[in-house]
């Protein structure tokens, strides 16, 4: 899958490089890091992980995806951005955005 072919509503997990590899406790080239989370966003894409939200609620659940995919364990983050979604209400369908982050933990293997 071509970059240019993906959902635009996962750019933002592209950008993800340059805010890992500032990281001090980070020891990989932004170059590597910018393949990592190219795969990531395709895995996402492959996943059909937005499909069932909305422009509001996808939008919300990539943002959460992207503090997910560089937190300290991406795998516990999704579960609890899961739970918390289900009693969101700023979300249109709350339900819907826990299970798109459950299916991007296994569209991730996470």
């Amino acid at each position: 899958m071509a970059m240019q072919d993906l959902d635009p509503r996962l750019a933002p997990i592209l950008e993800l490089a340059g805010v890992a590899a500032a990281r001090p406790e980070v020891d990989v080239d932004e170059e590597t890091l910018r393949e990592i989370f190219e795969e990531a966003a395709m895995l996402l894409d492959l996943g059909n992980v937005l499909d069932e939200l909305d422009d509001h609620d996808s939008a919300s659940v990539v943002a959460g995806l992207c503090a997910d995919l560089i937190a300290a364990d991406p795998a516990e983050s999704i579960r609890a951005h899961a739970e918390v979604a289900l009693v969101d209400d700023s979300l249109h369908d709350p339900e819907a955005a826990a299970v798109a982050y459950r299916m991007a933990a296994h569209a991730l293997r996470l």
